[in-house]
């Protein structure tokens, strides 16, 4: 299935671009995704996902709305992924 995953603030410039499509297996979840994202992208592994259970530096949106990570993707899913944001 393929799904098109968009990178907003440090990881667009961590992936060096703003979006791409994905070919995926189907039935994948959205920390499958992650995973796969690593390991597309080792900078994201070294510098933003160090840990496999330490996902609390990334939100993930699907189809313009927050998901859990054990949420399973779908065919034509757009998935936003960007930092938390903080504010003051």
């Amino acid at each position: 299935m393929r799904i098109k995953v968009r990178y907003f603030a440090r990881y667009r410039s961590l992936v060096g671009k703003s979006e791409e499509e994905l070919e995926v297996p189907d039935g994948i979840t959205v920390r499958d995704l992650i995973e796969i994202l690593k390991e597309r992208y080792p900078v994201l592994k070294n510098e933003v996902f160090a840990e496999d259970d330490d996902l609390a530096d990334v939100n993930v949106s699907r189809n313009g709305r927050y998901v859990r990570f054990d949420e399973v993707l779908k065919d034509g899913d757009v998935i936003a992924i960007f930092p938390p944001v903080s504010g003051g």
